[in-house]
């Protein structure tokens, strides 16, 4: 009798666990979300006026609870009008625990109003503008993937949608810490540009589960062979607005300037070996995007926090008549 009633404790406690596990990576995408969170943060540092601890811990608070739920939102809506399209995509239903029975509708919606309703009472007691800025991305993330709206099936504005998405990130997190400065401009519009590559690309992969399905992608619009091209020019587009920031800010420390240079040649490094990927197109453009593009914005992140310090620049921007 007592080894029944462990036995019995022990499936509840492992059922609950598994419960925890799909809602962390089926229903939220806990991955998908931290990533967002990350290049959100990188706005939040950007627009910090000063490294105090203690006059920035609360709006850190504020920026932490508020985006974790706003990104959880996005993703859980995005699933939980997917589901169909979901079931069809292999590459797509393990992450959509609706799709997959694992949590009803009714309950996924339930989370869908915990989700928006939290970040709402948290900004609207911090500052009246974040809390609108809060229902903007809210309303965003919603017109995204639900209908009327649903911008992800409208081709071009499915991706210029996602574009404003980063953007809006970006600027997000500088709102809430304090101020907006160029660097925050600039960095919004490349992220931006680089969320729109990730999108398209996206959209490629999944093309013949989306053309199946009736989902209209920019993909499906416009054929395969166009959306590679629109990738193509997306990247170039990526590297042209890459420019400004490292020649206003990747180019003031030692530091900066070893991370532009050492995290290029380190993803030539971990390309390569890969079965002869690399130089393939794909793998051009993975690079261009991720290791080009990660370089600058850490070192821009690394600028200005040797800024705040008080750190000396090298003066560079002086040399080349750009100060």
């Amino acid at each position: 009798m007592h080894t029944s009633f462990k036995k019995q404790v022990s499936n509840l406690h492992n059922q609950k666990k598994n419960m925890i596990s799909v809602f962390i990576t089926e229903f939220i995408r806990i991955k998908d979300v931290m990533l967002w969170c990350v290049i959100s943060f990188g706005g939040f540092i950007l627009g910090l006026s000063s490294l105090d601890l203690s006059s920035n811990l609360i709006p850190l608070l504020v920026f932490l609870t508020s985006t974790f739920f706003i990104m959880s939102f996005t993703f859980a809506i995005n699933n939980y009008y997917d589901i169909d399209s979901d079931k069809k995509n292999p590459r797509r239903m393990h992450i959509n625990a609706i799709a997959l029975n694992r949590i009803s509708k009714k309950t996924g919606g339930f989370l869908i109003m915990v989700f928006t309703i939290i970040p709402l009472v948290v900004t609207y007691f911090f500052r009246m503008e974040v809390f609108i800025f809060c229902a903007f991305l809210l309303f965003s993330g919603w017109g995204y993937s639900a209908p009327p709206l649903r911008t992800k099936n409208v081709p071009g504005l499915d991706v210029i949608w996602h574009f404003l998405g980063f953007f809006f990130y970006v600027i997000w997190g500088s709102i809430i810490s304090g101020s907006i400065g160029l660097i925050n401009w600039l960095a919004a519009i490349s992220i931006g540009i680089f969320s729109c590559i990730c999108q398209v690309d996206n959209h490629i992969r999944d093309y013949f589960y989306d053309k199946d399905s009736g989902t209209e992608t920019i993909a499906v619009w416009m054929g395969l062979d166009n959306a590679k091209t629109i990738l193509k020019i997306l990247t170039i587009f990526h590297l042209i607005f890459l420019i400004p920031l490292i020649l206003l800010y990747s180019l003031s420390y030692y530091f900066t300037i070893i991370i532009i240079i050492v995290m290029p040649i380190l993803g030539l490094i971990v390309l390569r070996p890969k079965k002869g990927a690399f130089p393939s197109k794909r793998s051009y453009i993975y690079y261009f995007t991720f290791w080009i593009g990660g370089a600058v914005y850490i070192s821009c992140l690394i600028f200005y926090i040797c800024f705040l310090l008080g750190i000396p620049t090298l003066g560079l921007l002086d040399f080349i008549g750009l100060a």
